[in-house]
Order: structure tokens, then C-alpha cells, then sequence
């Protein structure tokens, strides 16, 4: 696992993602490269700027939109000028105004002595904070990269693993084929997000590749169509494809048992940059159709979240047969 890189405030600025904002550097040139953002949420500085410093964050972005400037605009320059200083100065790595307002002569200038750039954008501040917290949400995230195939079933973000050469691929050329999406083959970025889950993509090198045994490399948008791949999902069930063992078998067995005393027992959960996901184990074996399988688990997992319960329908059943209840045969 790996922690998002900071990033510095040029990159911030030319950051493609965040051209509607329009940026522009009125000061502190000499911090572009040096100054990091490494807190992905923006700051107000309502409370520093009516003197409590303690809560001015290192690392986040401080904005300042028409309610502090309204705020300033009560004291006597002077004063408004020390106050937005002090600001400055509290190791930020840049102050952002927004609505096109801009910071007095006084605190450009010292800006430009230490090295703290000052951005003004002409955006709404409610907006240019929803769209820069989005960015350095995604990229200041946690990610991991993980061997597998992520493709897109249902809208819900099916990642299958196993070892090489157990089909993985294959499966997933299946479910591409049946209308399904391709989302990453073999390296597979996962981050977490701010809503405490997780979305996968491909390495950016490498969207819309799909490696098969036997055939080489193919580019799934231009053999299936446009459609045929997502630039990321949320990573919502894993599917692991095993090897038909006698030890497998043996598991199965475990898990009939175990049905009665639980439900869920063909199910388990597995940890993903310490969020738990739905998993399911699928043994390999000639005539499974396993892109069906894997449709199959994963309406199971759609229902599930509306409340369907199969194996709980299923054993009461049994229960009420057990118990003399219904007819007897058909």
C-alpha cells in the first residue's frame, strides 16, 4: 500500500481536471515547485483570520472566499493586512481567493518574499472547493496495485484474481462479449475514497488492454466498440477462481455443513486497504460456465443489498418440510 504523493502547487495549477477554474498566480512564483499539498481538504480560515491560529493546518490549501473578505473588510486595513499576514505565514502551502478577489499589495509582497503562492480563480468558492477537494481527494487517496482483472458487471465493480494462467482473462473476455465492461487487466490500481470505499482502474499506461494465452494482446475497444471498457469503477466483490483440488473439495463439504448454522457461509469477506469486500471462491473445472457464475454472484450481491435473502428462504423451507408443513411431493 501506498500513500498518494503530495503535489505541488504548479502541478495543482495545471492539474487538467481543474481548468474551469481558471487559476492564476498573483504571487509567490518561487513556491510553485517547493510548496506541497499533502491534505486533501481545503480550509477556511474564518477562525485564524479573527486571531485563533492553532487550527491552520501545514499541508491544506486556504481559501478565501466573499465571507472572509466581507469579515476584513469590518477592520481597519491595517489590521486586515496583519490578520491575513498571519495566515500566510502559518506553513500553508498556498492561499487561494475566489469570486476574483485579491489579497492587498501588503501580502502579495510578502508572498513573494516567502515563497507561499497566491492563486485567484473567478469561481464560486462553493465550487471551487467542491472540485479541488474531488482531485486531491483521488489523488492524495491510499492505493495498492493488485494481480487481477477488474471489469464492470451491472454497474457493480467485479475484481477476479487467482494465479496466472487460471482463466482469469478469459472470463473476462466473456463477460465482455456478453455487454459487460472491461475496467483493468492484470495491474489493477485500487484507491480508497473519501467515502470510505474503494474504485479501481487501470495503470494509466495501460487502459483498455487485455491479455489472453495463446492470442496475444488486444485492445477491447477496438475489437468490441467503445463500450467494452470503464476508466474505473467501484471495487464492490472480489471473485477467486482456485484450482479443482481434492482440498477444495473438501471445503465444499465443510461449507454444506456449515450452511445451517450460516446462511452466508458460501460467502466471505476479504480486506482491501482496510475496507472488507464481498468474496466468492469458484473452483475451475471443464463445462463451468464461468462468466455466468460470476454474473450470478454478483445480482446475488445486488439483491442481498436490498434484502434477498436465497439461503435464508431456502433452509426455512427445508424447516417447514422437516416439520410436516406443505405438501409432501408434487
Amino acid at each position: 500500500m501506498t500513500s498518494g504523493n503530495p503535489i505541488s502547487i504548479r502541478e495543482f495549477i495545471l492539474e487538467p481536471k481543474l481548468a474551469y477554474l481558471d487559476l492564476r498566480l498573483l504571487a509567490g512564483e518561487n513556491g510553485l515547485d517547493s510548496q506541497m499539498i499533502s491534505n486533501p481538504r481545503i480550509q477556511k480560515p474564518g477562525l485564524a483570520l479573527a486571531g485563533f491560529l492553532p487550527y491552520v493546518k501545514p499541508g491544506r490549501i486556504q481559501i478565501l472566499g466573499e465571507s472572509e473578505y466581507a469579515f476584513l473588510q469590518t477592520l481597519e486595513p491595517s489590521e486586515a493586512i496583519r490578520r491575513m499576514s498571519a495566515v500566510v505565514q502559518e506553513n500553508v502551502p498556498a492561499v487561494l481567493s475566489t469570486k476574483g478577489h485579491t489579497p492587498p499589495l501588503e501580502v502579495l509582497a510578502l508572498c513573494d518574499e516567502i515563497g507561499v503562492p497566491c492563486i485567484r480563480t473567478l469561481q464560486q468558492t462553493s465550487d471551487t472547493i467542491e472540485g479541488a477537494s474531488a482531485f486531491l481527494e483521488d489523488a492524495l487517496a491510499d492505493r495498492t496495485q493488485l494481480h487481477g482483472v477488474l471489469v464492470d458487471v451491472f454497474s457493480h465493480g467485479t475484481l477476479i484474481v487467482g494465479e496466472p494462467g487460471i482463466g482469469k482473462s478469459e472470463c473476462a473476455l466473456e463477460l465482455i462479449y456478453r455487454g459487460h465492461r472491461l475496467v483493468a487487466d492484470d495491474v489493477v490500481v485500487v484507491h480508497r475514497t473519501h467515502n470510505h470505499g474503494l474504485r479501481g482502474g487501470p495503470h494509466a499506461l495501460l487502459p483498455n488492454f487485455l491479455e489472453l494465452r495463446g492470442v496475444g494482446i488486444i485492445d477491447v475497444q477496438k475489437h468490441f466498440g467503445m463500450t467494452a471498457s470503464s476508466p474505473s469503477v467501484e471495487v464492490s466483490l472480489v471473485i477467486e477462481l482456485v484450482k479443482l483440488t481434492p482440498e477444495h473439495c473438501e471445503q465444499e463439504k465443510l461449507w454444506h455443513q456449515r450452511v445451517r448454522e450460516n446462511p452466508e457461509a458460501w460467502s466471505s469477506q476479504t480486506t482491501i486497504l482496510g475496507i472488507e469486500v464481498p468474496k466468492f471462491v469458484m473452483a475451475v473445472a471443464p463445462g463451468r460456465d464461468f462468466a455466468l457464475m460470476v454474473e450470478t454472484a454478483v445480482k446475488k450481491c445486488l439483491l442481498a443489498q436490498r434484502g434477498v435473502d436465497d439461503e435464508g428462504v431456502f433452509l426455512d423451507a427445508i424447516d417447514r418440510i422437516a416439520a410436516g408443513e406443505g405438501n409432501k411431493g408434487t
